[in-house]
């Protein structure tokens, strides 16, 4: 039985995709970079269009993009530094009165110190940081949360293991209050348009 030399060739060449050989792939990156460079020159025709349309003949184009842009009333330092303070100053006055129960309601454990109270506490100490670096009452309440997080979970409430530190606790938050605000009066903590004047 002689080798069919024409029937193997014949299969190799089948397999052969001659399509790719004799058509090479379209370059995706090509015509993605053309498709680019046309929206770009787009974008600027465009944006001259509007510039010509916008500002007159004899108005130069700086002083027209500046007036078009609204002058906004932000906030100064001074008073983010005082509206974070005294949002702190709230949320340690809700945790003490907590610590203060012994973080009960009805009778009952809670974990509003656990979670709630903490985060709060957390995100604007950590805010005021760079605000007041000198001021070290902001990473003294970061070191207290760390350090106490496990005596305020619910276990530890239910265990009543620390119902004499809460107290204590309690007390702390109040010492970190007159830090920030400078005084203990629950006034300090009102928004200033909001205290009765005299």
């Amino acid at each position: 039985m002689a080798f069919n030399w024409w029937a193997v060739a014949e299969n190799v060449i089948r397999r052969i995709p001659l399509d790719r050989i004799l058509v090479p792939p379209r370059d995706n990156t090509k015509a993605l970079r053309e498709f680019a460079d046309t929206f770009k020159a787009t974008e600027s025709q465009t944006a001259m269009v509007s510039e010509q349309k916008a500002a007159p003949a004899t108005e130069a184009p700086e002083k027209v993009t500046q007036e078009a842009v609204p002058a906004r009333d932000l906030p100064t330092s001074e008073e983010t530094t005082f509206e974070l303070r005294r949002r702190l100053s709230k949320e340690l006055y809700r945790a003490q009165l907590d610590l203060a129960n012994k973080l009960r309601i009805a009778g009952k454990p809670c974990d509003c110190l656990e979670s709630k109270h903490t985060l709060g506490l957390e995100a604007t100490a950590e805010e005021l940081i760079p605000l007041e670096p000198d001021n070290s009452v902001y990473p003294e309440i970061l070191d207290w949360i760390k350090q106490n997080r496990p005596k305020v979970t619910i276990e530890a409430i239910s265990s009543g293991q620390y119902d004499n530190e809460y107290p204590k606790m309690s007390a702390e938050f109040r010492d970190f209050r007159k830090k920030i605000m400078g005084t203990t009066s629950l006034t300090a903590m009102v928004q200033p348009e909001q205290q009765k004047k005299p």
